[in-house]
């Protein structure tokens, strides 16, 4: 894989099409398509349900998956779409395969400039 080599391009890219206005989507659409893979939304949201569904603190509404502990004043919310996983969180996590059981996959932080392979990150 070309961008796998190169995360830095990869990032730039997917923030540019994150950053278009609303008058490109269609534009976006179609440079995604060519970076992205779609991948499986009943798979994934199913291996997201059963990796959580023992979780007192787990909730499930459609393609929508939340942990709220109030113990521990985290909330995570995980939506499964056709081109992407979107999970935002209050809490910093290492251990994040305890909500999403997969191995690869390149995690952008638009806001604070961030990104990683996970797999990468979890080996540390």
């Amino acid at each position: 894989m070309l961008m796998r080599e190169s995360p830095y391009n990869l990032f730039k890219s997917l923030e540019g099409i994150y950053l278009l206005d609303r008058a490109s989507i269609g534009y976006g659409k179609d440079l995604l398509d060519q970076i992205i893979v779609p991948i499986d939304k009943l798979k994934y949201n199913r291996l997201i349900y059963e990796k959580n569904k023992d979780n007192d603190f787990y909730m499930k509404i459609g393609d929508n998956h939340k942990i709220i502990n109030k113990y521990r004043k985290e909330e995570t919310n995980i939506q499964v779409k056709n081109s992407h996983i979107l999970m935002k969180t209050n809490i910093i996590n290492k251990n994040i395969r305890k909500f999403l059981p997969l191995n690869e996959l390149f995690a952008c932080d638009f806001e604070n400039k961030d990104y990683f392979w996970l797999e990468e990150l979890v080996r540390l």
